[in-house]
Protein backbone atom coordinates (compact mmCIF):
# COMPACT_ATOMS: atom_id res chain seq x y z
CA UNK A 1 0.00 0.00 0.00
CA UNK A 2 2.94 1.91 0.58
CA UNK A 3 4.02 2.45 -3.08
CA UNK A 4 0.44 2.55 -4.28
CA UNK A 5 -0.22 5.55 -2.25
CA UNK A 6 3.14 7.29 -3.57
CA UNK A 7 1.36 6.80 -6.87
CA UNK A 8 -1.76 8.16 -5.81
CA UNK A 9 -0.45 10.98 -4.99
CA UNK A 10 1.42 11.54 -8.12
CA UNK A 11 -1.74 10.07 -10.21
CA UNK A 12 -4.21 12.27 -8.52
CA UNK A 13 -6.41 9.89 -7.10
CA UNK A 14 -6.85 11.65 -3.85
CA UNK A 15 -10.00 13.66 -3.63
CA UNK A 16 -10.96 16.11 -0.62
CA UNK A 17 -14.61 15.88 0.59
CA UNK A 18 -16.25 18.84 2.58
CA UNK A 19 -18.25 18.60 5.78
CA UNK A 20 -20.32 21.78 7.13
CA UNK A 21 -19.89 23.26 9.87
CA UNK A 22 -23.20 25.14 10.70
CA UNK A 23 -23.84 28.28 13.52
CA UNK A 24 -26.44 26.64 15.27
CA UNK A 25 -28.61 30.20 15.87
CA UNK A 26 -28.44 31.29 12.31
CA UNK A 27 -28.82 27.83 10.69
CA UNK A 28 -25.71 29.32 8.26
CA UNK A 29 -22.70 27.09 7.20
CA UNK A 30 -19.96 29.34 8.33
CA UNK A 31 -16.52 26.37 8.01
CA UNK A 32 -16.21 23.77 5.60
CA UNK A 33 -13.62 21.03 6.77
CA UNK A 34 -11.47 19.32 4.28
CA UNK A 35 -11.44 15.45 4.26
CA UNK A 36 -9.37 13.89 2.61
CA UNK A 37 -10.19 10.29 0.55
CA UNK A 38 -8.11 8.51 -1.74
CA UNK A 39 -10.47 7.21 -4.97
CA UNK A 40 -7.97 3.87 -5.62
CA UNK A 41 -9.05 2.62 -9.36
CA UNK A 42 -9.77 -0.90 -8.17
CA UNK A 43 -10.65 -0.76 -4.21
CA UNK A 44 -12.71 2.61 -4.68
CA UNK A 45 -12.96 5.06 -1.95
CA UNK A 46 -10.54 4.17 0.85
CA UNK A 47 -10.90 6.06 4.09
CA UNK A 48 -8.25 8.00 5.64
CA UNK A 49 -8.02 5.39 8.90
CA UNK A 50 -6.34 3.21 6.46
CA UNK A 51 -4.04 5.55 4.73
CA UNK A 52 -2.94 8.31 6.89
CA UNK A 53 -0.85 6.05 9.41
CA UNK A 54 0.80 5.02 6.17
CA UNK A 55 1.33 8.26 5.06
CA UNK A 56 2.75 9.24 8.59
CA UNK A 57 5.19 6.69 8.80
CA UNK A 58 6.71 6.70 4.92
CA UNK A 59 6.98 10.46 5.05
CA UNK A 60 4.28 10.79 2.97
CA UNK A 61 2.18 13.17 4.77
CA UNK A 62 4.42 15.95 3.80
CA UNK A 63 3.48 16.16 0.25
CA UNK A 64 -0.04 14.75 1.05
CA UNK A 65 -0.48 17.47 3.59
CA UNK A 66 1.22 20.27 1.25
CA UNK A 67 -1.58 18.88 -1.53
CA UNK A 68 -4.32 19.25 1.14
CA UNK A 69 -3.83 22.60 1.89
CA UNK A 70 -3.61 24.17 -1.32
CA UNK A 71 -6.24 22.14 -2.84
CA UNK A 72 -8.22 23.33 0.21
CA UNK A 73 -7.37 27.59 -0.01
CA UNK A 74 -7.96 27.18 -3.76
CA UNK A 75 -11.81 25.23 -3.60
CA UNK A 76 -12.47 27.97 -0.77
CA UNK A 77 -11.56 30.63 -3.01
CA UNK A 78 -14.62 30.03 -4.82
CA UNK A 79 -16.52 29.92 -1.63
CA UNK A 80 -19.17 32.56 -0.53
CA UNK A 81 -16.71 35.20 1.63
CA UNK A 82 -18.68 34.13 5.23
CA UNK A 83 -17.65 30.80 4.48
CA UNK A 84 -14.18 29.35 5.99
CA UNK A 85 -12.47 26.13 5.12
CA UNK A 86 -10.68 24.44 7.97
CA UNK A 87 -7.73 21.67 7.38
CA UNK A 88 -6.10 19.67 9.54
CA UNK A 89 -2.17 19.62 10.36
CA UNK A 90 -0.57 16.70 11.11
CA UNK A 91 1.95 17.19 14.21
CA UNK A 92 4.45 15.75 11.37
CA UNK A 93 3.90 18.67 9.47
CA UNK A 94 5.58 20.56 12.20
CA UNK A 95 9.04 18.98 11.42
CA UNK A 96 8.93 21.07 8.70
CA UNK A 97 10.51 24.87 9.80
CA UNK A 98 9.31 26.14 6.49
CA UNK A 99 5.25 25.51 7.38
CA UNK A 100 4.47 28.93 7.95
CA UNK A 101 5.48 29.76 4.83
CA UNK A 102 3.54 27.01 2.88
CA UNK A 103 0.76 28.03 4.57
CA UNK A 104 1.14 31.56 3.32
CA UNK A 105 1.75 30.81 0.00
CA UNK A 106 -1.30 28.69 -0.52
CA UNK A 107 -3.19 31.49 0.50
CA UNK A 108 -1.25 33.55 -1.46
CA UNK A 109 -1.73 31.17 -4.62
CA UNK A 110 -5.14 30.85 -4.01
CA UNK A 111 -6.03 33.90 -3.27
CA UNK A 112 -7.59 33.45 -0.15
CA UNK A 113 -7.80 35.62 3.24
CA UNK A 114 -5.74 34.20 5.53
CA UNK A 115 -9.08 35.11 8.33
CA UNK A 116 -10.86 32.28 5.91
CA UNK A 117 -8.68 29.31 6.83
CA UNK A 118 -8.63 27.30 10.10
CA UNK A 119 -6.14 24.64 10.93
CA UNK A 120 -6.85 22.34 12.95
CA UNK A 121 -4.26 20.82 15.30
CA UNK A 122 -3.88 17.81 17.97
CA UNK A 123 -2.81 18.18 21.95
CA UNK A 124 0.49 16.68 20.68
CA UNK A 125 1.43 19.45 18.86
CA UNK A 126 1.32 21.70 22.00
CA UNK A 127 2.72 18.97 24.24
CA UNK A 128 6.00 18.43 22.51
CA UNK A 129 8.87 19.34 24.42
CA UNK A 130 11.05 21.54 21.94
CA UNK A 131 9.76 25.17 21.51
CA UNK A 132 9.54 24.78 17.49
CA UNK A 133 5.81 24.30 17.43
CA UNK A 134 4.98 27.13 19.69
CA UNK A 135 7.04 29.11 17.15
CA UNK A 136 5.25 27.94 14.03
CA UNK A 137 2.89 28.06 15.87
CA UNK A 138 3.01 31.95 16.52
CA UNK A 139 4.34 32.81 12.76
CA UNK A 140 1.24 30.91 11.30
CA UNK A 141 -0.87 33.17 13.77
CA UNK A 142 1.19 35.98 12.00
CA UNK A 143 0.26 35.19 8.59
CA UNK A 144 -3.56 35.35 9.79
CA UNK A 145 -5.22 31.61 9.93
CA UNK A 146 -6.96 30.88 12.57
CA UNK A 147 -5.73 27.90 14.32
CA UNK A 148 -7.48 25.15 16.10
CA UNK A 149 -7.50 22.50 18.45
CA UNK A 150 -9.19 19.43 17.21
CA UNK A 151 -10.72 16.83 19.46
CA UNK A 152 -9.80 18.44 22.33
CA UNK A 153 -9.75 16.63 25.95
CA UNK A 154 -8.98 13.33 24.48
CA UNK A 155 -5.56 13.55 25.00
CA UNK A 156 -3.60 12.84 28.29
CA UNK A 157 -3.21 16.65 28.66
CA UNK A 158 -7.08 17.84 28.39
CA UNK A 159 -6.66 22.02 29.90
CA UNK A 160 -3.10 21.73 31.15
CA UNK A 161 -1.95 22.90 27.86
CA UNK A 162 -4.06 25.90 27.92
CA UNK A 163 -1.09 28.27 28.78
CA UNK A 164 0.17 27.21 25.38
CA UNK A 165 -2.84 27.47 23.72
CA UNK A 166 -2.99 31.15 23.85
CA UNK A 167 -1.92 30.62 20.28
CA UNK A 168 -5.00 29.13 18.98
CA UNK A 169 -8.42 30.93 17.94
CA UNK A 170 -10.85 27.72 18.69
CA UNK A 171 -11.45 24.79 20.48
CA UNK A 172 -13.34 21.56 19.08
CA UNK A 173 -14.43 19.49 21.70
CA UNK A 174 -14.29 15.77 21.22
CA UNK A 175 -17.89 14.35 21.55
CA UNK A 176 -16.79 12.07 23.79
CA UNK A 177 -15.92 14.39 26.37
CA UNK A 178 -19.22 16.24 26.69
CA UNK A 179 -21.04 12.99 27.79
CA UNK A 180 -22.01 14.12 31.33
CA UNK A 181 -23.10 17.62 30.17
CA UNK A 182 -24.34 20.15 32.86
CA UNK A 183 -24.75 17.48 35.44
CA UNK A 184 -21.01 17.16 36.33
CA UNK A 185 -19.53 20.65 37.55
CA UNK A 186 -16.38 19.78 36.98
CA UNK A 187 -17.37 19.92 32.68
CA UNK A 188 -18.90 22.93 33.42
CA UNK A 189 -16.09 24.44 35.11
CA UNK A 190 -13.68 23.35 31.80
CA UNK A 191 -16.00 24.25 29.67
CA UNK A 192 -16.37 27.82 30.82
CA UNK A 193 -12.55 28.37 31.35
CA UNK A 194 -12.32 27.90 27.17
CA UNK A 195 -15.34 29.96 26.92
Amino acid sequence: MKIELRRALERGELELFYQPLINLGTKQITTCEALVRWRHPDKGLISPVEFIPIAEETGLIIPLGEWTLGEACREAAKWPPHISVAVNLSPLQFRNRKLAALVADSLREAGLDASRLQLEITESVLLDESDNNLHLLQEIRQVGAKIAMDDFGTGYSSLSCQGRGRYLTKFRNNHHCGGRGDTDPTSRRQRRRVR
